[in-house]
């Protein structure tokens, strides 16, 4: 478990939008998803698959908007009807797992809360990026604050 500090570019998802309940950890089944999911993987995407969480509050029960899709280099390299969410650049933690899904993520969002609990991380929430380099493993990378040593604010100039 742990995870490392990277710096990121921007980074463009393209893909279909879907509003969520912010659910607690355990909690992950949503219908609109997979049925976005499945939308998206009976086309022909222009990159890697990937997902982002864009436009939320910290707060469970809250809501934010998930577009799952794929990464893509330019606006114009999505597919007709398909949103785009832009990711900014910035420093992020980058959390790793593998295994079958549902279990991969909910050990990603795990080590998340066990990061922010820690005090380790402090998020920025200007969007989260998932990130699936094979069937049966995630990226994923949460933007973090950092102070002016480039160490996360929070993890008093700790890095992993």
């Amino acid at each position: 478990m742990g995870f490392e500090i990277i710096e990121r570019g921007e980074t463009l998802v393209a893909g279909l939008p879907v509003r969520s309940p912010q659910r607690a950890l355990g909690k992950l089944s949503d219908p609109r998803l997979d049925r976005a999911w499945t939308r998206v993987l009976h086309h022909e995407v222009g990159g890697p698959l990937a997902s982002t969480y864009i436009d939320f509050a910290p707060d469970v029960e809250s809501y934010y908007t998930q577009i799952v899709g794929y990464e893509c280099a330019t606006v114009d390299d999505a597919t007709r009807g398909h949103v785009i969410s832009r990711i900014p650049p910035g420093t992020y933690a980058k959390f790793s797992s593998r295994g079958m899904f549902p279990d991969v993520m909910l050990r990603l969002w795990a080590q998340v809360s066990e990061a922010e609990t820690n005090g380790d991380i402090e998020r920025t929430y200007t969007g989260d990026l998932e990130a699936y380099p094979h069937a049966y493993a995630v990226d994923l990378y949460i933007p973090i604050h950092v102070d002016e040593s480039g160490a996360p604010s929070s993890a008093m100039g700790e890095k992993r």
